[in-house]
């Protein structure tokens, strides 16, 4: 498999440039970004915190090794306004986020399905949604690519992304998985004398 990065500006202040590997489907870049601080929480939606807290935890640890923050994670209840300065884990059931996301152009459609996300940021919103705990935590991982060090905190640049995963096998998965393996690969597999 091939992987290409997306490289793109931080801000349009000229901050330094951002790669993110995998490159996700779809990037929005938008002015600004969301500043984690002091008072910043990671909501996880009520009924999905045993699954989702993986996630919440490693974007935890993140903040707190490039900026010794230590960010609090909270439950929070699905379809509910999310209070200010906090990143919110959510999934796409929740009817409110999923407006949310529609009215700033990252749809929630089939090809997201279970292990795609969608992010978004800007000044007032950090979100991460997805139909499963896994695309939720793929989405994290993202995110945790995005943070950059800003004053006492750190800066997420503004974004909206919407990403899934390939579904086809690359031609060297389906070779070397397949009952009669290439001759070069059978031969690399061969112990030597």
């Amino acid at each position: 498999m091939l992987l290409v990065p997306v490289v793109f500006a931080m801000d349009s202040e000229g901050g330094p440039a951002v790669t993110l590997v995998p490159a996700p489907k779809e990037v929005q870049l938008r002015d600004g970004g969301f500043r984690v601080g002091p008072r910043t929480r990671i909501l996880v939606q009520f009924g999905h915190q045993t699954e989702d807290r993986i996630a919440a935890e490693t974007l935890v640890e993140q903040v707190a090794e490039q900026s010794g923050l230590r960010l609090n994670i909270l439950g929070a209840r699905s379809g509910r306004k999310a209070e200010e300065h906090a990143i919110v884990l959510a999934r796409l059931d929740d009817s409110r986020v999923r407006r949310f996301l529609a009215r700033k152009g990252l749809r929630a459609d089939e090809l997201v399905g279970d292990q795609g996300y969608l992010l978004f940021s800007d000044k007032s919103h950090l979100i991460v949604a997805a139909n499963s705990g896994q695309g939720l935590f793929y989405g994290v991982q993202t995110l945790r690519q995005l943070l950059r060090p800003a004053g006492k905190g750190l800066l997420c640049p503004a974004v909206g992304i919407r990403d899934w995963p390939n579904l086809e096998k690359s031609v060297t998965e389906k070779d070397v998985s397949s009952e009669s393996a290439p001759v070069m690969v059978k031969n690399f597999l061969k112990p030597q004398a």
